[in-house]
């Protein structure tokens, strides 16, 4: 089996990494603001706020709960998914919510990870069930089963959160959320992994003499 690169023995230090750069980002915000992506000011050129918006946050609450998500994915998945997948899922996160905060032009306001850590989830997962082999030895069998199942339970939580409603209701973190930002992450973070599994793929069998390649 070739090397992999993990976060083995170092989520701790990437959950302390984001949970420092959020806080800065949002001392920055505050500072000097036009960091959170309003419509206004994109629509005047200020096309930056679709990448510095989802490293600040709406309030405390806000920021400490994506950050303690943010470290539950990171030592849930620490020693089962290649560190340059989750890296992959993370940026496709992103990239699937700066589009469709770009384009959507009901989304007059927009600030938060939330997307981009859907997006982590869905393409940690998606790795999960397409890699043909685990580096946890007896523990490889069930993670099948159980990467089914949390696939299922964000394909439930997207779905649920897709219903209309009041989009102007008020969430428990004290605003409304904007649900379409989930939903573009995790389908970012899941295509962004789905390619770059497919191109592994074939540079190994373009490489494998077996195949007659």
């Amino acid at each position: 089996m070739p090397p992999r690169h993990t976060l083995a023995g170092s989520a701790g230090w990437w959950s302390l990494g984001f949970a420092v750069l959020t806080l800065c980002a949002q001392f920055a915000s505050d500072a000097t603001g036009g960091w959170q992506f309003a419509r206004g000011a994109f629509a005047a050129g200020a096309w930056w706020q679709l990448v510095t918006s989802q490293w600040v946050h709406l309030n405390c609450l806000h920021a400490a709960v994506n950050a303690a998500a943010m470290a539950l994915m990171l030592f849930t998945f620490e020693r089962l998914v290649d560190a340059r997948i989750q890296l992959t899922a993370l940026v496709g996160g992103y990239v699937g919510v700066a589009l469709v905060v770009a384009l959507d032009s009901t989304c007059s306001y927009y600030a938060g990870a939330s997307g981009a850590l859907h997006g982590f989830f869905a393409g940690n997962v998606l790795a999960l069930l397409l890699a043909q082999r685990h580096p946890v030895g007896e523990w490889s069998q069930p993670l099948l089963p159980w990467a089914a199942l949390l696939l299922a339970g964000l394909i439930a939580k997207l779905m649920v959160q897709s219903v209309p409603d009041d989009s102007s209701a008020v969430s428990w973190l004290g605003f409304a959320t904007y649900y379409p930002a989930h939903l573009a992450g995790a389908v970012g973070g899941a295509i962004a992994v789905l390619l770059t599994l497919v191109w592994r793929r074939s540079r190994l069998s373009a490489h494998d003499p077996d195949t007659g390649a």
